[in-house]
């Protein structure tokens, strides 16, 4: 057997072998993607939650009863539907945010995965005598 049959019989064999190999490796980096989307995805609801949760103590503790107003307003417009606050206390304040975070996907993967939550809470001192 010459090396020239035995080239041409290894290369028959391996044909289509790229081919697979970039479907493999292009469905790895779409997952890590979407990965990495869903967590910047869930830093942004934390920090929403936070922020929201500070600006309504801090509402609460100059004005009382203005604190969940306050907290909603301080949430960005793409996630105040799915907010949920309440502020409550006499002379330190707490106000806890709740916010259902999006979560990446077509209809059926959002209903395998359970609702994912983020909670914040924050403790402010009341500066203003209660009324």
């Amino acid at each position: 057997m010459s090396l020239r049959t035995s080239v041409a019989r290894s290369t028959r064999r391996e044909r289509g072998a790229v081919s697979v190999e970039f479907l493999g490796t292009a469905t790895l980096l779409l997952a890590a993607g979407l990965i990495a989307l869903q967590l910047m995805l869930a830093m942004h609801s934390m920090a929403q939650a936070n922020s929201a949760a500070r600006n309504g103590a801090r509402a609460e503790a100059i004005n009382a009863g203005s604190g969940t107003s306050a907290a909603h307003s301080a949430v960005g417009s793409s996630l105040q539907e799915h907010t949920r606050a309440s502020c409550s206390g006499g002379y330190d304040i707490t106000c806890r945010v709740e916010i259902d975070m999006p979560v990446l996907g077509i209809g059926w993967v959002r209903d395998l995965m359970p609702p994912l939550t983020v909670s914040r809470t924050a403790h402010f001192p009341r500066t203003e005598p209660l009324s």
